[in-house]
């Protein structure tokens, strides 16, 4: 109830705040530049199948995550700004700042920029760039942060498509820069695909070239050796030890291929890396290669034991297979430890994932190269094995079978390569298809920001925010009492509630002065001062004042009232205002009322009712008048009578608190129906305080929006510490526009009141 009553109270605060927001944000809705987006698609296609071989180490780019990092890169974005920086569009596009947006009223707010800035502000600074320079690496990179920003990726769901989104001023550049972005990386993606792709074609082509030198060397040699002595064919023994040497000579040839294409492949990946991370791969290596020594000591030896069984029984024998099974086995398990270990020690390592696939892929080779070069030692103790047994033979049988066995490796390893060159020729020419674009971008019909209705509302929302929080800080530094709540803390009940006098009120009793008579006219500055239960008993002030003085008769049934004392925390409060019209009202009721100003610091009494201050009650108390019936004056007003105040003495508090001060008052009360006191204020002197023992009732008079909370609060603590007794607390000169509470119906009750007396 009270929060309804804060926010009534400064509900023009809150709608001032609040529209005053509301038009900031729809002129910034209606002026900001708009945002467009629009999303083109890429596919990409799974690399296509190639050998063992030929795959193992190249880079894996079906993760969807690297593909998106290449999207965002900064690389893309340069080779964007150079496609759209060559074309014909360079000198329109947002994008390079050569077109502007320019919003509602751009023309008016030129007009208002140049005379707020006494002529300093100039449209030129705001013209579009124009470029006729071409591009250069300087180019790319001041705009390339442009693209980045207006870019997004998406991935569209768990498939192999991604959505390409870019956000511009407008509409058209946004399309037609997200289609951009597609070809840019359609292109990149090719180049950066065929550089792992073409090394190996080259790598192949010069392997092949080479050995089919060496092939036709050796065929010559053989030939030539065949016609000089004879031979068309050696014995069966020398043929036979001469195919062992063969077959082992062909695998120890293969073996140190495939060595050479592991180690042509690590260079090529260590060209990418920085020193710093060529060392941590190399530690990994290093560790991982510790480990598994065992196991790969253990598949070496059985793959030289099925060697030897396929020489000696064939490679269809039970004891060869049986081998071969238990060799795959191992090189799996193998394989799965080794990719344990790299994960292991590659985690964390970088944040880009396909720098850490390019040290993966480093440490897998190495780890290939090092099974290779245990194969390749196995294989070499075999040979030596039949190569002795070789030297047993006849010299020519010898040489024979030397000569043929070179020309049989030679041409098995050079059918080799020739199959891998053409793989590897395939797989350059697969690079070309693997991104294709799905959709192109559309052209957006209208922008996602701004949305006029939700920043309008939003604007609402943050006005009505910054209100609340403007309205609950003054709250919080205001001292003053606004809310009935603020009397009832300190366990005080409202004996009434005096609406302030305003101008309206000052017309009802002008115009009902000259109604009956009256030619006296009241203004607006003295009517604070005035009896206005005398002047228009009929208003609802009067009405208030009565309410006032009943509340007091039936404030204590077992005590008949006799005299009482008004007083307030601070001075210009109204508490000689509010005891005069109490006053009046007694009289009214037909009471015999002694009305005393005991207010000795700035007395008033005598004015509001044009007496003479002298003689009072001063002259009674210090001894001078001895009379004491003498200083009562009469007033205008039947039933009513006055005692002034008299000389100002330099010791109120004395005179107020004395024994002859309490010996009046007892008196006073056996004489006269009701005697009412007018007090000085109680935060600054004590003067109410002196006389509060003698009197029956103590009522406290709190304007409101004045008075402070700790003043009224000393003044309530200094009464219960005298134990005065204190009646209550009247709220005087309410208002709209300094109260709030459950009180408001006095309000309407005022309104009512009023308009009615003005028919």
């Amino acid at each position: 109830m009270e929060l309804m009553g804060i926010l009534r109270f400064h509900y023009k605060l809150i709608l001032t705040i609040t529209l005053f927001g509301i038009m900031i944000f729809t002129y910034r809705t209606y002026t900001i530049h708009p945002v467009y987006r629009s999303t083109s698609s890429i596919i990409i296609k799974e690399k296509p199948g190639t050998s063992m071989i030929m795959q193992y180490g190249s880079r894996d780019r079906s993760d969807m995550s690297n593909e998106i990092e290449v999207l965002r890169s900064r690389r893309l974005a340069k080779d964007v700004v150079k496609l759209f920086w060559d074309s014909n569009r360079r000198n329109s596009l947002a994008l390079f700042n050569t077109r502007k947006y320019y919003p509602r009223g751009e023309k008016y707010r030129r007009i208002l920029k140049e005379i707020m800035s006494l002529g300093i502000y100039s449209p030129e600074i705001e013209k579009e760039e124009h470029y006729t320079e071409p591009y250069s690496d300087a180019i790319g990179e001041k705009f390339s942060q442009n693209v980045m920003n207006g870019i997004s990726i998406k991935r569209r769901n768990a498939t192999g498509v991604l959505e390409i989104t870019f956000q511009s001023v407008f509409a058209d550049e946004a399309r037609r820069i997200s289609d951009g972005i597609a070809q840019v990386y359609k292109n990149l993606e090719k180049t950066i695909g065929n550089e792992d792709a073409t090394l190996r074609v080259e790598f192949m082509d010069d392997l092949v070239n080479q050995q089919e030198g060496k092939l036709l060397l050796a065929e010559d040699s053989l030939k030539q050796f065949k016609i000089e002595n004879s031979f068309f064919s050696s014995d069966g023994e020398a043929s036979s030890v001469a195919r062992q040497i063969s077959a082992l000579e062909n695998d120890i040839y293969n073996t140190r291929s495939e060595l050479n294409m592991r180690r042509e492949r690590i260079s090529f990946l260590n060209s990418k890396l920085s020193a710093e991370e060529k060392n941590f791969a190399t530690k990994i290596s290093t560790d991982i290669n510790a480990q598994m020594i065992v196991l790969r000591k253990e598949i070496n030896q059985l793959e030289s034991q099925s060697i030897q069984n396929a020489m000696i029984y064939g490679e269809n024998h039970s004891a060869v297979i049986e081998i071969q099974k238990r060799v795959s086995i191992m090189k799996e398990k193998l394989d799965e430890k080794v990719q344990q270990l790299i994960a292991q020690g590659i985690t964390s390592q970088d944040p880009l994932a396909e720098r850490q696939k390019i040290i993966s892929d480093i440490l897998s080779l190495d780890a290939e190269i090092f099974g290779f070069l245990q194969k390749e030692q196995q294989i070499e103790n075999l040979l030596s094995l039949y190569q002795n047994k070789l030297l047993t033979l006849p010299d020519k049988q010898l040489k024979m079978a030397s000569l043929m066995r070179d020309v049989n490796v030679l041409s098995q390893n050079y059918m080799m390569l020739r199959q891998k060159l053409e793989e590897a020729k395939i797989e350059l020419a697969s690079q070309s298809g693997r991104v294709q674009l799905l959709d192109s971008a559309r052209r957006p019909s209208r922008p996602i920001s701004p949305n006029h209705r939700s920043d309008i509302l939003q604007g609402l929302i943050i006005s009505l925010a910054i209100s609340f929080g403007i309205i609950f800080l003054i709250e919080f530094l205001d001292n003053s009492i606004r809310s009935i709540n603020d009397i009832e803390n300190l366990k005080m009940s409202v004996l009434g509630v005096i609406p302030a006098i305003s101008g309206s009120t000052n017309a009802v009793i002008n115009y009902r002065a000259k109604l009956f008579g009256k030619q006296k006219q009241i203004s607006n500055k003295n009517i604070t001062r005035r009896l206005i239960t005398r002047e228009d008993p009929r208003s609802p002030i009067s009405e208030a004042y009565r309410s006032l003085r009943t509340n007091m008769i039936y404030n204590d049934v077992d005590l008949k009232i006799k005299s009482i004392l008004v007083s307030s925390a601070g001075p210009g409060e109204g508490k000689t205002t509010t005891v005069a019209n109490m006053a009046i009202t007694y009289a009214n009721l037909g009471k015999k009322t002694l009305l005393v100003d005991t207010d000795l610091r700035r007395p008033v009494v005598h004015k509001i009712f044009d007496l003479k201050k002298e003689p009072g009650i001063t002259n009674f108390l210090a001894g001078t008048q001895e009379d004491f019936s003498s200083l009562i004056k009469s007033t205008s007003i039947e039933n009513l009578f006055v005692v002034t105040s008299g000389v100002i003495p330099p010791n109120p508090s004395e005179l107020l608190g004395s024994s002859k001060m309490e010996n009046l008052i007892n008196e006073l009360e056996n004489e006269w129906d009701i005697i009412l006191f007018d007090s000085p204020p109680l935060v600054a002197v004590t003067d109410a305080t002196m006389v509060s023992k003698a009197i029956d009732k103590i009522i406290i008079v709190v304007k409101m929006g004045q008075t402070e909370k700790k003043a009224f609060e000393h003044t309530i603590k200094s009464l219960e510490n005298v134990h005065a007794p204190v009646a209550g607390v009247v709220l005087n000169a309410v208002t709209k526009s300094n109260s709030y509470g459950s009180y408001y119906y006095y309000y309407q009750y005022y309104n009512y009141y009023g308009s009615d007396s003005d028919k």
